[in-house]
């Protein structure tokens, strides 16, 4: 064999092998790259804002009237998973309070429905002063008796809606209770422009409300919940 025959035989022999290689890496171009190890929980899409805050609507902040018949009381966790509408009936209850502190509104007579924006925003600032009266030192550490009764008072307003007397028509039965709800009506109880239609026949406006309170829970057997029943009646 002549010396030029190596040579070609080598030369072959590296063609050959830089085909290979070159087929190789072609092909690993083509794989998908290598999976990376799990680096923990992935950024998840949010399709639903609600789940952004579980944070409560805070009820003080509102100050519009309504849709017809629509009402604003608002709180975190509430029982009733319905739509928040006054029914157009008279007496039927509706739930607005928590599982921890249960409450329910209600109209108490025709007067009542007929005006319900008016209703609805009276009756949510009185609820929304009382849930905050209820969780207070003072009456949280109360445990009522079994036998204690409504509270009742009726408002009296002036035509442009403001405040002019409380009238505690019945006792509950214990003196604590029953300075609380007039304290949380002086503080809930205004509207601007009412309804003249809902006057009186002495020119005033006349709101009622029944308030009863029940012990519910204790979680240390010194501070309470209660069962909460808030009515309101024009006349």
């Amino acid at each position: 064999m002549s010396s030029a025959q190596p040579k070609r035989f080598l030369t072959a022999t590296l063609f050959a092998a830089a085909i290979l290689t070159a087929g190789c890496a072609a092909d690993n171009h083509d794989q998908p790259p290598p999976a990376i190890a799990d680096a923990g929980p992935q950024p998840k899409l949010l399709r639903d804002l609600s789940a952004v805050s579980d944070a409560p609507v805070d009820p003080l902040a509102i100050d519009q009237v309504p849709a017809r018949g629509e009402g604003l009381l608002r709180d975190e966790a509430a029982v009733s998973a319905g739509p928040r509408t006054f029914q157009t009936e008279p007496g039927i209850s509706r739930q607005v309070g928590t599982e921890r502190n249960p409450a329910t509104v209600r109209l108490l007579n025709d007067k009542a429905a007929q005006f319900g924006n008016f209703s609805a925003v009276i009756l949510n600032r009185v609820y929304v002063q009382l849930a905050i009266a209820e969780k207070s030192e003072e009456i949280s550490r109360t445990k009522l008796p079994d036998e204690l009764k409504a509270v009742v008072i009726t408002a009296i307003l002036d035509k442009s809606g403001k405040l002019t007397e409380l009238i505690l028509e019945q006792h509950s039965g214990k003196a604590k209770i029953d300075q609380m709800m007039l304290d949380v009506c002086k503080k809930g109880i205004w509207y601007e422009n009412p309804p003249a239609a809902a006057l009186s026949g002495d020119g005033n406006y006349k709101l009622t409300f029944r308030m009863k309170l029940e012990n519910y829970a204790s979680l240390d057997e010194r501070h309470w919940s209660f069962i909460t029943d808030l009515g309101l009646g024009i006349s």
